[in-house]
């Protein structure tokens, strides 16, 4: 596995101007990290042509990229479009973290009806079209969505590109039925798992570093790798200030599980 961070981590710092992507990336070089999740929104001034630029500058860290879109909005190909696009670009194997939905579940706090995952599973289709041009692996996030839900719209799609960014997180946090983590990771394959999210909750609450918490964070790295899991972990505590300390004591928090440094990385 390669252990990384997505920059939504930096979203406050970016935002004050306290940091650049730059700065962003050179720091995970120095600590070892191999991945970096360049989120949507969290990238600074970068445009995608200066992301490449930065991307090749940058050859033994693994880029991928995540946006924030909505399957249930025809202005979403487009902007999906030139994501598979960027993607494509960044990485010797690149991966796309996509939702399904941008606002239904939020908003509504319910499932989807079977229309409603219809038209997310043709889009869906769409996106996994696009994605073969490029060889571009995309994962569907469950961000609210119960993990069965996830797992009908991929098993729909029927593409060996398009999968699930298993968030265990969310199932703890902000999904609108809670899951426990380790029962949702044992309903899908390992060929289904395109990246993971990683952070804990504390009564549901996201932190800011991974320690102790609602999830079995050993356990589910020895499950992961159970199964032969062998892409990103990437690291997703909540934005705040000092974001360069809660990566750091993370990264020490999962090393101490192993009383050494995790062999999994």
């Amino acid at each position: 596995m390669k252990l990384g961070f997505t920059t939504a981590v930096f979203e406050k710092e970016l935002e004050d101007k306290e940091v650049d992507l730059r700065d962003i990336v050179q720091f995970a070089k120095e600590n070892g990290l191999e991945a970096i999740e360049l989120r949507e929104g969290c990238v600074g001034n970068y445009n995608r042509e200066a992301l490449r630029k930065l991307a090749q500058q940058y050859k033994n860290i693994h880029f991928t990229y995540a946006i924030k879109n909505d399957c249930l909005d025809e202005r979403d190909e487009e902007k999906v479009r030139g994501a598979i696009e960027l993607s494509a670009s960044l990485s010797g194997e690149p991966i796309l973290r996509l939702v399904a939905d941008g606002g239904i579940i939020k908003n509504e706090k319910r499932r989807y009806t079977l229309e409603e995952k219809d038209k997310i599973v043709n889009k869906l289709k769409i996106y996994a079209a696009m994605a073969t041009r490029h060889r571009v692996m995309v994962g569907v996030e469950n961000a609210r969505e119960l993990m069965e839900d996830i797992k009908y719209l991929i098993n729909q799609v029927d593409s060996p590109l398009m999968g699930v960014t298993f968030d265990p997180g969310n199932l703890t946090s902000i999904a609108i039925e809670k899951e426990d983590p380790l029962k949702a990771l044992e309903s899908l394959e390992v060929s289904e798992i395109k990246l993971v999210h990683l952070k804990q909750t504390i009564n549901g609450e996201p932190q800011t570093y991974i320690s102790q918490g609602d999830i079995d964070i050993k356990e589910l790295l020895d499950r992961l790798n159970g199964m032969g899991y062998e892409g990103i972990i990437c690291l997703e505590p909540r934005a705040g200030k000092g974001c360069r300390d809660g990566i750091k004591s993370s990264i020490e928090y999962i090393n101490k599980l192993y009383g050494k440094p995790c062999p999994y990385f």
